[in-house]
């Protein structure tokens, strides 16, 4: 009975695989188009790097902002521009993600996520418009990631005892509100925090993308509010939108390598992504 109620489910399960590969023999042309797009250069790049990111980011649910930064800085965007970039494929990203592990979301766990993000999201917008090109938070938190994914690869932590305390769901919450105002990445300290809890890997990657999802969309609109009075562009611009293709293919492919990973890799595909994205961010 079983064999005969998976069976199917595998032929669509290649269907949409071989749909997202058959995909990228368009992605040449498509950068090509974009040869003509103001502001852009490099293309075929960055159009890869993007497919691949967002890749990585569907099987594991975050990082696609982290890996995908240092590429998109080599196709000519200026770092308002690059975090409205961010921002926008993720939303894509992580709005897919969310409603296909809908049924795994965790609204009482999400909820005080929220609150200290959103709270902590205007300063962190505030911070963004007012810091210099080449500021060092990145570099900083980049450093932060790669340190922690390297100790938890060679020493898997321990769940929490007591995680569900108000206070520090608030506190983990606000440093995400920070994070991703300040280089679209939201979702580094939510994962390691999910991460030390005793869920399933669907559970964690849902509550891990509605907040991401949720945060991204409130930074956009944070950010149309408050740059207009900082004398910068507040509207995203045509490239910001162009890389929606790419970011929905590689969504795609990796969701379907999600289903079928053990809890064992999903950690640590985790673990390792937070290495990755510390390195990306340290090389941005």
């Amino acid at each position: 009975m079983s064999l005969d109620a998976a069976e199917p489910r595998r032929p669509a399960r290649w269907r949409v695989l071989a749909a997202g590969l058959a995909g990228l023999a368009i992605l040449p042309a498509y950068a090509a188009l974009l040869g003509d797009v103001p502001g852009m250069a490099q293309p075929l790049t960055a159009i890869f790097g993007v497919f691949l990111a967002a890749y990585a980011s569907a099987m594991v649910g975050f990082a696609f902002s982290a890996l995908c930064a240092p590429i998109l800085a080599l196709a000519g965007l200026d770092a308002l521009s690059l975090v409205q970039t961010l921002m926008i494929c993720s939303i894509a990203i992580y709005g897919w993600s969310t409603f296909v592990l809908r049924r795994d979301l965790d609204f009482q766990a999400l909820a005080p996520l929220l609150l200290g993000g959103l709270c902590a999201l205007p300063f962190g917008v505030w911070l963004l418009l007012r810091l210099p090109e080449g500021s060092l938070h990145a570099t900083v938190l980049g450093a932060m990631l790669f340190a922690y994914g390297v100790f938890a690869l060679l020493r898997q932590p321990r769940p929490l005892r007591r995680p569900d305390r108000f206070g520090t769901e608030l506190l983990i919450g606000a440093t995400g509100g920070l994070t991703g105002a300040l280089a679209a990445f939201p979702g580094a300290m939510i994962a390691i925090w999910c991460g030390l809890k005793p869920w399933r890997k669907e559970r964690q990657r849902a509550v891990l993308q509605a907040y991401i999802l949720v945060m991204q969309v409130a930074a956009l609109g944070v950010i149309a509010a408050l740059s207009g009075a900082n004398g910068r562009t507040a509207l995203p611009n045509g490239a910001c939108f162009a890389y929606l293709l790419p970011a929905a293919l590689g969504t795609v492919c990796g969701l379907e390598v999600f289903r079928f990973m053990t809890e064992r890799q999903f950690g640590r595909s985790v673990n390792l992504l937070l290495v990755l994205s510390g390195i990306a961010m340290l090389l941005a």
